[in-house]
């Protein structure tokens, strides 16, 4: 028996082929008969396919070796690293999500988190460090948000971070999960402040712009032993649990910078001079631009950020438009944005501050077709009202005047622009008269805006484009309670929810370097299934993929035990990581990643 190369020319290039032969004797003369055919075989596997036909040819035709004998006696090549195996008994178990926490631990270590978080987290009696189980925490709220006790019980068991990490499945508990959040809430001022200099260090970012805002997310329980828990404006629409305030400043990027955990009824304006000092005295007093929403401007707050030259840029209350109500009727000195067809801007200066009115189109739609369906309900009520009372079905006024507050109260946006009278005496008569002074002037500011800033230098472009910028801050928000689950809260301690809202940020610190990669990447959505060109249907475009995409593509990679059975009664075992698809190898090829195959030697049982 033999090897046999076959040559061919294929695309300008040479290939060599190889297949079994045999020799045999026949009636006829020596004959040669093809066993299987190899195909290409790179240097490693030729050598081992020759020294089989070796090894065959040793033993005669007396005895023939196959590739898989039903004899156990047969011998085998001499190669410790052949064994012979049941084909029936072949298995695999222990099936574990892998490649979402492995890339949320490429992540954490690439932001150094684990070097940052082992140096300001102090060390405990137990075997596993705080750093290690603060990545899990943290990995956890970015791959499957779930409770500490979940975490222990379930979530950590089913993924990899046991192979990543080398601590037991026993070793992670609920308890001890707590007890490292509470050092973690210790450490969170020093942690942020060496995550903040990674960051820059890594994506070369500037603080020369921080956006400012507001949220709130809410408690499940009573929450009665929790200083921070309180009734306030709820965000979510949940008047009636308490709330926590969070307080989160971010780059113009959308990377964090500092956040704080505030009492559920604080009010937005006594924010402004806590978080700015406290910014300022850990990261330097710099000439920064401070961009902020509505809710927190006041007299006060103005005058704070005028001190010291501090640079602001405020979106002001809408009843500041009537103090603009000449610029607004006029139709000179507007101008229509380049990349915003709908956007029209006019800039106007008072003194030392700069203005920016801005209308948007689409906005000033939706505010007309509110107000319109408003205003038409609130007039066919009063004239159905008008013909009760007309009818002398309804004779008494104090009834009269409670059914025009009910549908005062049902139109508020109609209400004001309507002013309703009943005769005093004799027989009731409801009348009503429409303020059109009032309802022109509201047509004039529909859709418009007003900006203010100190700053000068600023085209209207470059003015309005900055302070739509607080849209990333929005969508930090929006990330931290949809795919990170910031809320419901349900740590009944203070110093728990702390930890909590940490957790998350750092979590959203995860997620935003992911997003970032990506987009430097260009990683785009494939199409797989583009819809038919036909009239009224979209046809779906490619889109930058979101990281929650990426971690939901690779959480289909699993690590798992390839378990065979030998011959003679042993058993091996295989830990494997499963090998990425077509799409997975396109997302880690972009990421510039590579998947290992396996994280711990094998074993023989």
């Amino acid at each position: 028996m033999f090897l046999r190369p076959y040559k061919r020319i294929k695309d300008g290039k040479e290939h060599t082929y190889y297949a079994l032969v045999e020799s045999e004797r026949t009636p006829e003369g020596p004959r040669q008969r093809t066993v299987a055919y190899l195909g290409e075989l790179n240097h490693d596997q030729e050598r081992r396919w020759q020294r089989t036909v070796v090894f065959y040819n040793r033993q005669g035709e007396a005895q023939q070796l196959r590739l898989f004998p039903d004899d156990d006696n047969v011998a085998l090549p001499d190669d410790p690293d052949i064994v012979r195996i049941r084909l029936p008994r072949v298995g695999w178990t222990n099936a574990r999500r892998f490649g979402d926490v492995w890339l949320a631990w490429h992540l954490w270590r690439l932001l150094r988190l684990d070097e940052i978080v082992g140096r300001h987290v102090p060390a405990t009696k137990h075997t596993c460090r705080p750093a290690d189980l603060v990545a899990i925490e943290v990995i956890n709220r970015l791959c499957g948000p779930c409770s500490e006790f979940a975490l222990a019980e379930h979530w950590y068991a089913a993924t990899g971070l046991e192979d990543l990490l080398g601590i037991a499945d026993a070793e992670v508990t609920k308890d001890r999960l707590y007890r490292t959040l509470d050092g973690l809430r210790a450490a969170q001022t020093k942690i942020e402040d060496d995550v903040q200099k990674q960051l820059r260090t890594l994506f070369d970012l500037d603080y020369d712009l921080l956006l400012y805002d507001l949220t709130s997310t809410y408690f499940e329980g009573l929450a009665d032993e929790n200083e921070l828990a309180a009734r306030g404006y709820s965000r979510d629409h949940r008047r009636d649990c308490k709330q926590v305030v969070l307080a989160l400043v971010v780059t113009r990027e959308g990377f964090p910078l500092a956040h704080f955990t505030l009492k559920g009824n604080t009010q937005d304006l006594a924010t402004v001079q806590q978080v700015v000092a406290a910014v300022e005295q850990r990261f330097g007093r710099l000439q920064r631009v401070w961009v902020m929403d509505r809710g927190m401007v006041s007299v006060a707050t103005l005058r704070f950020l005028k001190r010291s030259g501090r640079q602001y840029l405020l979106g002001l209350r809408r009843s500041v438009l009537t103090k603009f109500a000449r610029e607004l009727q006029s139709r000179t000195g507007w101008q229509r944005l380049a990349e915003h067809d709908e956007v029209e801007v006019k800039a106007v200066q008072r003194g030392r501050q700069h203005y920016l009115l801005a209308r948007s189109q689409p906005r000033r739609q939706k505010e007309r077709a509110i107000r319109r369906r408003q205003r038409r309900g609130l007039a066919a009520g009063l004239r159905k009202l008008q013909a009760r009372v007309a009818q002398g079905k309804l004779k008494n006024r104090d009834k009269i005047w409670q059914r025009v507050g009910r549908l005062q109260e049902r139109y508020p946006k109609a209400r004001r622009f309507v002013t309703v009278a009943v005769t005093p005496r004799g027989k009731p008569v409801l009348t009503w008269t429409w303020d059109v002074p009032r309802f022109r002037a509201a047509l004039a500011a529909d859709g418009a805006y007003v900006l203010l800033s100190n700053r000068g230098g600023w085209t209207p472009q470059e003015f309005w484009e900055t302070y739509m910028q607080l849209a990333v801050a929005e969508k930090a928000f929006r990330v931290l309670k949809s795919e990170l689950c910031l809320r419901p809260v349900w740590h009944q301690y203070s110093g728990r929810v702390q930890a909590h809202v940490f957790v998350c940020v750092l979590a959203y610190a995860l997620w935003k370097t992911l997003d970032h990669l990506a987009r430097q990447a260009g990683l785009l959505t494939q199409i797989h299934k583009p819809a038919e060109r036909r009239y009224g249907k979209a046809i779906p475009q490619p889109r930058p993929m979101t990281p929650e995409v990426i971690l939901r593509e690779l959480a289909c990679i699993q690590i798992g035990d390839i378990v065979l059975e030998t011959t003679d009664g042993r058993q091996l075992l295989l830990r494997r990581v499963a090998r990425p698809d077509a799409e997975q190898k396109r997302i880690l090829a972009a990421l510039k990643l590579e998947l290992p195959e396996r994280l711990s030697p094998d074993r023989l049982l």
